[in-house]
């Protein structure tokens, strides 16, 4: 029994191995078992136990729940070296026969003593041969797995480099968004400094237009026109002539504060047709929101082993019969 212990097998159902760390019978189960320590990621995905049953513990483990139980028979069906021992085994008792006749016809022929020694090194041999062979297995499964890495590691890059694109192109958009905005802003700037000197000008041009009219009125009065105006002033009391100035005042002063309205009217209307215009500027307000460092990355469609299958078993991860029906029940816990 003690040569299985420490022999690392293949496990049934998965590409990993373990190491057997048990062999023998279970309290309430009927057959041999073996149990295992399972390796490397293996351990993480298929472990069930830390080595004991129903509060009995028949193995340990460096990793919690590493260990797992299965049928020797199960175990030994995948693992062909395990027939071989065990028939090594079985050869003692023919062995011991022999014995028995050599001392009851007192012959002193040890010949089957040198035939077991011969069989146990062919037996090491052979397993040495098969234990390369599982080897080479391990190292073509490891060096699939490092080709799978690479690729995802691949993929990993140019994906990384598609986002750099596409952030330094946002980037870009933002940047090309600010300058424009700007140039707007500036371009209007110019243009009320424009209107303002405008007019600034129209009110010169209009006040030097009024002193022109008012001088034109006054040289065009003859001086029969100043003679009678002065008399009829020397007939009219002081007060009728003030206010009759005071009149003539406020009629010019009114004249003047409507053409001031009037441009006053003129500015406005410029002014609200510039605060228009400012918001039909286009800036990529989501490129100003957008964050610079990478997303996580998640896959649109996440798989489900039991997808497209009728039945499927989640106790032994095995198609073809429901949880309820599983035949590996009493095998697997």
């Amino acid at each position: 029994m003690d040569d299985y212990i420490g022999l690392k097998v293949a496990i049934p159902g998965a590409s990993g191995y373990g190491i057997i760390r048990y062999y023998g019978s279970i309290r309430n189960k009927i057959g041999t078992f073996v149990g295992i320590e399972l390796l490397g990621q293996l351990a993480l995905t298929r472990g069930k136990n830390s080595g004991s049953v129903d509060g009995i513990q028949y193995f340990t483990v460096e990793i919690p729940k590493s260990g797992l139980f299965l049928p020797f028979e199960r175990l030994k069906s995948v693992n062909p070296q395990l027939e071989n021992l065990s028939s090594l085994q079985q050869q003692p008792s023919s062995f011991q026969q022999n014995q028995v006749q050599i001392q009851e016809f007192k012959t002193p022929e040890r010949k089957p003593l040198t035939t077991y020694s011969n069989a146990r090194m062919n037996m090491l041999n052979e397993n040495i041969s098969k234990s390369e062979d599982m080897k080479d297995i391990e190292i073509n499964e490891l060096k699939r797995i490092i080709k799978e890495k690479d690729k995802k590691l691949e993929n990993f890059n140019i994906q990384r480099q598609e986002w750099r694109a596409a952030m330094d192109e946002l980037v870009n958009v933002q940047t090309e968004g600010m300058t424009i905005y700007e140039e707007k802003v500036s371009e209007f700037e110019m243009e009320i400094e424009k209107l303002n000197n405008t007019i600034k000008e129209k009110d010169a041009k209009l006040k030097e237009f009024e002193e022109v009219q008012l001088n034109d009125k006054i040289n065009n009065i003859n001086l029969d026109e100043v003679e009678e105006l002065k008399k009829e002033l020397d007939k009219r009391p002081k007060l009728e002539d003030f206010k009759e100035l005071q009149q003539s005042l406020d009629e010019i002063e009114a004249m003047y504060k409507t053409q001031l309205h009037e441009k006053d009217e003129q500015i406005k209307e410029l002014t609200n047709k510039l605060n228009e215009e400012k918001p039909s500027i286009p800036v990529n307000e989501e490129s100003k929101q957008q964050p610079l460092s990478l997303p996580i990355y998640t896959p649109p469609v996440l798989t489900d082993p039991s997808f497209g299958k009728n039945d499927w078993c989640g106790l032994c991860e095995r198609d073809g019969h429901s949880s309820i029906n599983c035949p590996y029940e009493n095998d697997i816990f």
